[in-house]
């Protein structure tokens, strides 16, 4: 038997030269889908965010997403529909449409969770899919109020400075 030193001098030459991956394609595919779902739901999340704060003239502050003291979505929803009735938001039957639709959006982005969405990445590409749409909705609400807004204020401020002819 060959004694300790000796063993570890041939050892490099005794492991073999092949690389396994450790995690296969398929594996890296379903953790990118993963990264998505997440994403999505970030974007949501912080979408919403944005749109309290427009509303509520930045008064407000909020921890970070996944801080200690960062509200759930649900608690931001609420805060948003507070905060628009509050600003007399126009579209406001539109907004408690998409509240209301985005208030699944949690139970969306634990579908990661699941091994049988979390597996499949068909089910992972519809759960993203479902975020960006409910985002897209959220700020383009917040947006056209803004558009609204600043249309009203051109509008008063062009009749204030209007000179009789």
């Amino acid at each position: 038997m060959p004694d300790p030193a000796e063993r570890l001098e041939r050892l490099p030459y005794e492991l073999s030269s092949t690389i396994t991956a450790v995690k296969s394609a398929s594996d890296r595919g379903r953790a990118e889908s993963i990264r998505d779902v997440v994403d999505a739901y970030r974007r949501l999340y912080g979408s919403i965010q944005r749109f309290i704060l427009m509303l509520s003239q930045d008064r407000l502050n909020f921890a970070s997403v996944g801080t200690s003291g960062s509200p759930s979505l649900n608690q931001l929803l609420s805060m948003l529909a507070e905060q628009a009735r509050a600003a007399a938001f126009v579209r406001l039957r539109e907004l408690k449409a998409a509240i209301e639709e985005a208030r699944s959006a949690e139970q969306l982005r634990d579908a990661i969770f699941s091994d049988a969405f979390s597996n499949d990445p068909a089910a992972l590409r519809k759960v993203v899919t479902q975020l960006e749409r409910l985002d897209a909705v959220f700020v383009g609400l917040c947006v056209g109020h803004v558009l609204d807004q600043h249309a009203g204020a051109l509008h008063v401020h062009f009749h204030a400075h209007a000179r009789p002819a």
